[in-house]
């Protein structure tokens, strides 16, 4: 087998390099298809008041970056496969023409399902976005647990549709890699464009700083306004780029000095439970999934009718200016139980972060003599939340494999029904040594809110299916404390209801904003206190673990980036969230602050009282700059404190 076509003038070199170069134009066709997809399905998420028309120029900017992200992408994917077969190609001709075939069947396979799954990850990120607030990342390994179990609990008709797109996809790459092989084979020899990748990689390694702006995924927030970095990413890239760094995530931020930061935002404290409930108080803490605060919102088009909360509430204390840390489960888990923010890409209690100085709330709880449990009614140790309950020093731990008859029982996508699993729940803290800490995590209310159809029934016409879910839930609720009441332990014991995180009430998008897509419901019920009081001032996710020491009369320092929720004293007047990727958030009683990380700058100012929708951006006006320095401080501060406690062995 002989080479041929090997001249580098003129014609020639087109014609060599035609195949590999109409490969990667077919290939970059696809990726952008995806993203016009993406762009027209997510298009109204785009943050606070921005409107969803855009400008000719900001869109020639985002088709720009959009391509480059793209192009990278299938560059650095494919130079390999360039290399591998100008290898193939020596090998053919010095030694055997019957090699290529052993090494086609080698080679051809390989990348054909590289080049599928990041077709297939930008496919799934157009709808997984509404989950997740940004592209793919490594979180997506540990959320995706028993992916075919989940997959195959599905309608039939989504079954058909995701095989059919996988196998079409897999088709048509086999079918293009078979050709740009035989293509070289056949003697289109791709030298001139070998040349320029391996200048090109050999430059990027010898010129890091200068092409990095190129390589680092985040890189366009610097041009482009955070909240379109997703419509110009691509899934693949940023999957890899988190993977690699997940080592190396957090890095040291420093905005002030030590002694300034620390006097802003001391994390090392100690509780003053003078005012508080105190003894030995029984605690249950119920992690409501997925629910925002628009279905206790009675000013919302989402109020859902639930008698059990609307009844809990006139002998409650609500806070109803409560915000959740981030908009994933992992982060939201630790947050309420640890009192400390996720900065890693991938869960906390799975990063090299996990030896970090904390206070493991089970274990500070043992010190008090209280015994530890957590239910769910998912499969053992999804989302790892059997790991995260034995670093937090949790007793027990239950999952729906624990249920008796858990196989006959009322299940749905993501497990068993909430009704039969509260009630297990209760019989298991019947069986606990008083004083104890429990924890149920429901999952009815979890997308794609597959209750029980002869419930689901009974709701309102015009509820949709996540609201039909809250009332499900609100009914399993109403059933546990109807037979609870009735046990000894009811009376001492303090009940707690915090979401994990905020998620779309609605089935189609509506109002959705900085504010908005943080607000949770967080709820302490107290039968020896059945007084109705309704709180204002900020309340945090961060402030749950804070409370249930405090509940329990835990007198010793913690670390903790929240307040007792009880004490009004030690009540924090700012809250602070992570929206997507790079963008962090402080939140007062009136204003948000977007700072952007990689760019180090005030990306939004609003004032949410005033101008719900956030559309009047106020971090330019000079009237408003006292108080967006008072918020930049703020967030420096936390950004700084928390960096710090990342990369140390001490807190002060």
């Amino acid at each position: 087998m002989k080479f041929k076509n090997l001249s580098f003038s003129g014609k020639a070199v087109w014609q060599n390099n035609k195949p590999f170069t109409w490969f990667l134009l077919c290939l970059l066709l696809l990726h952008s298809f995806l993203k016009i997809i993406f762009y027209q399905y997510n298009q109204p998420l785009i943050f606070a008041g921005t409107e969803t028309s855009i400008a000719g120029t900001e869109k020639l900017r985002l088709i720009k970056w959009s391509l480059g992200q793209d192009l990278l992408t299938l560059l650095g994917i494919n130079s390999f496969l360039l290399f591998t077969l100008t290898i193939v190609r020596f090998i053919t001709e010095k030694i055997s023409a019957w090699l290529v075939l052993i090494l086609a069947w080698l080679v051809i396979p390989f990348f054909t399902l590289i080049n599928s799954f990041a077709l297939i990850l930008n496919l799934a990120d157009i709808f997984y976005f509404r989950f997740h607030f940004q592209r793919a990342n490594a979180d997506l390994l540990y959320v995706l647990d028993h992916p075919w179990n989940r997959l195959m609990q599905q309608h039939f008709f989504f079954i058909l549709i995701f095989f059919v797109a996988l196998a079409g996809i897999i088709y048509l790459m086999l079918r293009m890699h078979i050709k740009l092989f035989r293509s070289f084979i056949r003697g289109n020899n791709c030298r001139l464009v070998t040349a320029v990748l391996f200048i090109v990689l050999v430059s990027s390694v010898i010129f890091k700083n200068t092409f990095s702006r190129y390589l680092v995924p985040t890189y366009p927030m610097i041009e482009l306004q955070s909240k379109q970095l997703p419509f110009v990413q691509n899934s693949f890239h940023t999957f890899l780029y988190s993977y690699f760094r997940k080592g190396e995530a957090v890095v040291q931020k420093n905005y002030m000095s030590n002694a300034e930061a620390d006097s802003i935002m001391p994390i090392r404290k100690k509780l003053n439970i003078s005012n508080t409930i105190t003894g030995k108080k029984n605690i249950v803490l119920f992690i409501m999934e997925s629910v925002p605060y628009d279905f206790f919102d009675s000013s919302s088009a989402y109020k859902v009718s639930m008698p059990f909360f609307d009844s809990l509430l006139q002998k409650s204390t609500f806070f109803n200016n409560a915000f959740c840390y981030a908009h994933e489960s992992n982060k939201g888990i630790t947050a309420i139980l640890t009192g400390i923010p996720t900065l890693s890409d991938i869960p906390l209690y799975h990063s090299p972060y996990i030896n970090m100085p904390f206070t493991p709330i089970g274990t500070a709880l043992k010190q008090l003599n209280y015994q530890s449990m957590f239910c769910i009614g998912d499969e053992y140790d999804n989302f790892g939340f059997a790991k995260c309950m034995n670093w937090l020093g949790i007793d027990g731990y239950y999952s729906k494999e624990d249920i008796p008859g858990y196989k006959n029982l009322p299940a749905h996508s993501m497990g068993l029904q909430d009704a039969a699993v509260l009630d297990f729940f209760r019989q298991k803290i019947n069986q606990q040594q008083k004083p104890f800490f429990a924890i149920q995590y429901n999952i009815s209310t979890h997308y794609p809110y597959d209750i029980e159809a002869s419930f689901a029934k009974r709701s309102p016409a015009n509820y949709n299916a996540a609201m039909k879910a809250m009332q499900y839930y609100d009914y399993s609720l109403q059933q546990f404390f109807y037979a609870a009441k009735n046990e000894s332990w009811f009376a001492n014991t303090t009940f707690i209801f915090c979401s994990d995180h905020w998620l779309f009430p609605q089935a189609k998008l509506g109002p959705y904003t900085a504010v908005s897509s943080s607000r949770i419901p967080i709820i302490i019920f107290d039968p020896s206190d059945t007084k109705k009081k309704i709180i204002n001032r900020q309340a945090s996710q961060f402030d749950i673990h804070a409370t249930i020491l405090a509940a329990a009369g835990y007198r010793d320092s913690i670390i903790s980036y929240g307040n007792n929720l009880l004490d009004s004293n030690s009540a924090g007047n700012y809250v602070f969230s992570k929206s997507g990727g790079t963008i962090y958030q402080v939140i007062d009683s009136n204003y948000v602050l977007g700072f952007n990380t990689v760019g180090n700058k005030a990306e939004y100012l609003y004032d949410y009282k005033k101008d719900i929708s956030l559309h009047k951006n106020l971090a330019a006006d000079k009237n408003y700059s006292q108080i967006l320095n008072v918020l930049l401080i703020r967030i420096k501060a936390f950004l700084q404190k928390t960096t710090s406690h990342y990369n140390s062995n001490s807190v002060k």
